[in-house]
């Protein structure tokens, strides 16, 4: 396997374990009021029931205050990807776990945790969750979903450049701006460390 096909399967392992770790514990939290109101409220819009206006201004106004009522969930979130993506790379030499698996890891001569910081701010919604909770509680609902949705499809854009940029250049975004870069590690530089 090349180092690109590597550093894509490094990626998805890491997004698969936080992602997992995330929808159990969304297993086990009670049901949210403001989820069976956006059931109810897509039903009826299937059941044309309502127009799309009322719905449109509904969905706005209950989206809004799922993201309100999940703000410990999405904490938790930030939390796993600083540990995943922060924590877990510093103390392991560079190192996701995803990365440990597939023998990558994140080099620069002196890795710090700003480096990594940037890294999982670009690479794994790190920078998308704080501009949520930023905006969360000062804004409206039509201007909260607005933002969430823009920084939503920027973020989503900035992780497929950075894969195309990495396919093609070899070095993504997340690369150029921390001044870091992904190598594989050598079956001989295994055994050097033994």
């Amino acid at each position: 396997m090349n180092i690109v096909s590597k550093r894509l399967f490094s990626y998805l392992i890491d997004i698969f374990i936080i992602f997992l770790v995330l929808i159990i514990i969304k297993g086990v939290l009670p049901v949210n009021i403001h989820e069976i109101e956006l059931n109810n409220l897509n039903e009826l819009y299937i059941e044309n029931k309502i127009d799309f206006n009322l719905y449109f201004d509904q969905f706005i106004s209950i989206t809004h205050n799922i993201d309100k009522s999940n703000i410990s969930f999405n904490l938790f979130g930030c939390l796993l990807i600083i540990i995943f993506c922060i924590v877990i790379p510093f103390l392991n030499k560079g190192q996701t776990l995803g990365q440990k698996i597939c023998k990558l890891k994140i080099s620069k001569k002196d890795l710090t945790i700003k480096d990594l910081s940037g890294r999982a701010t670009i690479l794994y919604g790190l920078g998308y969750l704080l501009f949520m909770f930023l905006i969360l509680f000062l804004t409206t609902n039509k201007i909260y979903f607005i933002l969430i949705n823009l920084l939503g499809i920027f973020q989503i854009s900035v992780v497929i450049i950075n894969g195309f940029m990495v396919l093609y250049k070899k070095e993504g975004i997340a690369d150029k701006l921390t001044k870091t870069r992904i190598e594989e590690i050598k079956w001989e530089n295994l055994q050097n460390k033994n």
